[in-house]
């Protein structure tokens, strides 16, 4: 699992990758950002969570992916059985490498559960 989330993390443009378990705890964490990934997490898992309560409201099932556009960056959240997996890449990034990076990781993350 290491090995391929830091593979994941290598990719370019890509400036965190963090797997939590359900109840938020870190299960591995690479950024180069200046902010601590724990608060980084804590932000991340609180934002889905009101997202979650929206889905709830508008009787859409449970929320399984995540994607954030800003005018910088994006964050894309995904749940893969009992773990969240959060990257955290700049605007430039080529989202489709890092959807595919993303999904090599879920499936070896799946696999490995």
């Amino acid at each position: 699992m290491q090995e391929t989330l830091d593979k994941l993390k290598s990719s370019p443009g890509v400036l965190a990758v963090i797997l939590t378990d359900l109840d938020g705890t870190i299960q591995y964490t690479a950024s180069d950002m200046d902010v601590p990934p724990p608060v980084v997490r804590g932000m991340v898992l609180s934002f889905a969570g009101y997202m979650q309560q929206i889905v709830t409201q508008v009787d859409l099932g449970k929320l399984t992916d995540l994607d954030v556009e800003t005018t910088t960056g994006r964050i894309l959240m995904t749940r893969t059985g009992q773990s969240i997996l959060s990257i955290l890449t700049t605007k430039q990034t080529n989202l489709g490498m890092v959807r595919l990076a993303m999904s090599r990781a879920i499936k070896e993350l799946t696999e490995t559960a």
